[in-house]
């Protein structure tokens, strides 16, 4: 194989992977999401 195939191959795993765990965890999880700001709270509704 050369070294470009091999680069592309290596990658796709890992994305791959990526996607795998990604899917296991949201399947097994208690559907809580988890934001990338953390668990900060909403800002509160105007009033109308």
């Amino acid at each position: 194989m050369s070294r470009k195939l091999t680069v592309v191959l290596l990658a796709t795993l890992v994305l791959f992977g990526a996607m795998s765990l990604k899917t296991a965890v949201v399947k097994h999880g208690n559907g809580a999401v988890i934001m990338a700001n953390g668990g900060a709270p909403q800002p509160p509704v105007p009033w109308k």
